[in-house]
């Protein structure tokens, strides 16, 4: 992987790159300290996490465990994020982090429930919970199992987490606040404005310009 990310890295005429929907297991400290070295890929990652409770990530056969999923987000952090005393620590960004999280599997109890909810709530704390109602297909294991938690569960367990990637997503934004990040300008144009995401994937907008689509800004978030 590390190979193919770094012949993705030597080609000419893309300049920014995304990690998504890759397993903690797979991000290996040699790919993160890549990375960081200074390269195209962006300080945003979507990693599946599924669920905060050992429990059942032990149950659908996860080859990772809660201590270990943040392991990875914490080095990752402790790599690319600023440091106090670094040189102009304060105009650099944090790392964007996308979650995945399925909610109401079979066999996650209330507490099971609120495992997962503390675990992204006060230890990994990403930017984004990108949620899933759990829904079961026909000729899996887990769709044969007797204890499935009710749709109306399920509902009440993604409002909830909905809710709470709102308030994630604001804190990471206002963390960001005053710092540099560089900005792909978009062509799409709403009421005279025109969008674009940050390099850790911030949306933001400004006045319509046709000479800045498709361009990278230095902008301050």
């Amino acid at each position: 992987f590390l190979d193919l990310l770094k012949q993705l890295n030597d080609v000419e005429g893309i300049e920014r790159y995304r990690i998504s929907s890759i397993e903690p297991n797979l991000i290996t400290e040699e790919i993160i300290d890549w990375i960081a070295s200074g390269t195209k890929f962006q300080p945003h990652f979507h990693i599946p996490l599924q669920s905060g409770s050992d429990q059942i990530l032990q149950r659908v056969r996860r080859r990772y465990t809660t201590d270990f999923f943040t392991e990875r987000i914490d080095y990752i952090r402790s790599v690319m994020d600023p440091r106090p005393g670094e040189p102009e620590a304060n105009l650099k960004p944090f790392v964007f982090f996308g979650i995945d999280v399925i909610a109401g599997l079979p066999g996650e109890t209330d507490e099971l429930f609120e495992e997962t909810y503390s675990f992204l709530k006060e230890r990994v704390k990403p930017a984004f919970i990108h949620i899933f109602p759990y829904s079961r297909r026909p000729g899996t294991v887990a769709s044969g199992w007797k204890d499935q938690v009710r749709d109306s569960v399920k509902t009440e367990r993604v409002a909830r987490l909905e809710s709470l990637c709102e308030e994630l997503h604001s804190d990471f934004v206002l963390k960001n606040k005053g710092r540099i990040s560089k900005v792909l300008w978009e062509s799409d144009v709403k009421d005279g404005m025109m969008g674009g995401y940050s390099g850790n994937y911030i949306r933001v907008t400004r006045p319509y310009d046709p000479e800045k689509v498709n361009t990278i800004e230095d902008i301050i978030l």
